[in-house]
């Protein structure tokens, strides 16, 4: 359930600031220690703080909400392909920003 300060009721600029301010953190985040690729799913094996891997989940939330679908975004906790790096989410997060 989502109030009035999570990303699924933002406005366009402010989702769009708040997926941008989370793609420069994942990009600062220390590389978990095992691969992630080999970790067989869930984002919890990222080794990311609670609150960032929550801030990813829910701007993902609102963009899928919004009608922006990106598969490589779903890698962030995917357990049936090989999960995406921080750096290519970062990247493909900043991007989908953009298009808001």
């Amino acid at each position: 359930m989502h109030d009035d300060h999570t990303p699924a009721t933002l406005s366009a600029d402010a989702l769009r600031s708040e997926a941008r301010a989370v793609a420069a953190e994942l990009r600062t985040a220390a590389a978990p220690a095992q691969a992630i690729e080999a970790s067989g799913g869930g984002s919890k094996h990222r080794g990311l703080p609670e609150t960032l891997r929550r801030r990813f989940i829910d701007v993902r939330t609102a963009l899928h909400n919004r009608g922006l679908y990106d598969p490589l975004l779903i890698r962030f906790d995917s357990a049936t392909v090989a999960q995406a790096s921080n750096a290519e989410i970062a990247e493909r997060l900043d991007a989908v920003a953009a298009s808001i």
